[in-house]
């Protein structure tokens, strides 16, 4: 429930601005691992989740 609002804020923004939106973890990750995608008008994965 609380990753749909995330993904909606994140959808909301990159729709008003007309740009992506991207989400990093925290720390020294090095690339974004969510997304609007403004093509696809929806937040994508952009990276594999960790396996620990």
């Amino acid at each position: 429930m609380r990753l749909d609002v995330f993904c909606g804020f994140l959808q909301e923004i990159g729709r008003r601005l007309g740009k992506p939106v991207l989400m990093d973890l925290e720390g020294d990750c090095g690339h974004p691992v969510l997304g609007f995608d403004v093509e696809a008008d929806r937040v994508v994965l952009l990276t594999e989740p960790l396996v620990r």
